[in-house]
């Protein structure tokens, strides 16, 4: 299989809380997590694929151009918790790998690639992953 990756960067504020638990329980839940407080998030996107007849899969900068209209564009500076993606779930770094994947699949597939997966870094050394099956990226 191969794959190319590009990595982007926002800046973004959230709290931790779900809707049905009261705010003791969401105190006792997410603890310091769901007071409101922003971090500076890494979102790193992968396509995979069989390369075309040039040897690309994608050209980064139109992998760029489809991330930068359908996730940045309203998650930079964004208080998360005022997005559709997060009405009804907490902005964990968990739901934004998977809210993130759901912006992207339509937008993000050719004849030679598909979107394989995206990693939401909240912290350097702290993240989540959502992929899907790579068996016909190859």
């Amino acid at each position: 299989m191969l794959s190319i990756t590009r990595e982007f960067r926002f800046e973004a504020a959230h709290h931790l809380s779900a809707p049905h638990l009261s705010p003791e329980e969401n105190r006792r839940v997410f603890g310091p997590c769901s007071k409101v407080h922003g971090h500076s998030y890494r979102l790193q996107v992968t396509v995979c694929g069989t390369p075309d007849e040039h040897g690309w899969l994608l050209d980064f900068s139109d992998l760029k151009s489809v991330v930068q209209h359908y996730v940045l564009d309203d998650y930079d500076h964004m208080d998360l918790n005022t997005l559709d993606d997060f009405r009804d779930i907490p902005p964990t770094a968990e739901n934004m790998a998977v809210a993130v994947f759901r912006r992207l699949k339509p937008h993000c597939h050719g004849e030679h690639y598909r979107l394989f997966r995206v990693s939401v870094f909240e912290t350097p050394d702290a993240w989540a992953t959502w992929e899907e099956d790579h068996a016909d990226c190859t």
